[in-house]
């Protein structure tokens, strides 16, 4: 399989992941070529160049967010670089951001259990871990949840921003409604009703 080329100022190299979102904003790319090149291509995004993705003979724009990122460089077996970026919003522990996070993920499995982290670990309100998929089709009919567009490479991304008293309320409906996926860890003899007094 041939990556697809990534240019910038006359530097190209091979671009191994890249997601957007609709406005063409990298949310993480992944590029590998000669270490120059590689770095040339990563500054020039850092920097709010445009990079150009060249794949199955159409070109895309590519911009950078507003986001800060992270940046890891690599020397490969080969000899070639690995360089990538992604916003430092999709890090654990990362503080700066406390209504929003990113979750890249290599599968939705994956992506609905570091939902699940994210949010615990970003706002307030308790939270049990069977709420999970509750939560997820929640975040997703609220327009909370914003599925990213991979163009390439095996990751899928999605931006979650937190309204935490609009979660409250969600969660406060979904408690005198009876919804099951709510109630089902406080049932007596349920797996979780001991942990949960």
């Amino acid at each position: 399989m041939t990556l697809p080329i990534i240019r910038s100022r006359g530097i190209e190299a091979y671009c191994s992941d890249l997601v957007v979102d609709e406005n063409t904003w990298a949310y993480l790319l992944s590029v590998a070529g000669y270490q120059t090149a590689v770095k040339g291509i990563i500054a020039s995004i850092l920097e709010y160049q445009t990079i150009t993705l060249i794949a199955n003979g159409s070109y895309e724009y590519i911009n950078r967010t507003a986001e800060t990122y992270s940046v890891h460089y690599q020397k490969l077996p080969s000899g070639l670089y690995q360089g990538t970026i992604l916003p430092k919003m999709a890090l654990p522990n990362y503080e700066e951001s406390k209504d929003a996070f990113l979750i890249l993920a290599e599968n939705n499995s994956s992506a609905r259990a570091l939902f699940f982290d994210h949010l615990e670990q970003k706002t307030e309100i308790p939270l049990h871990r069977d709420w999970s998929d509750w939560l997820w089709k929640v975040f997703t009919e609220g327009s909370w949840l914003t599925p990213l567009n991979t163009l390439n490479g095996g990751y899928k991304g999605f931006l979650v921003a937190i309204y935490e008293d609009d979660l409250k309320d969600a969660i406060a409906t979904a408690i005198m409604n009876k919804t099951y996926e709510i109630m089902r860890c406080f049932e007596k003899g349920g797996t979780h009703a001991d942990e949960q007094s």
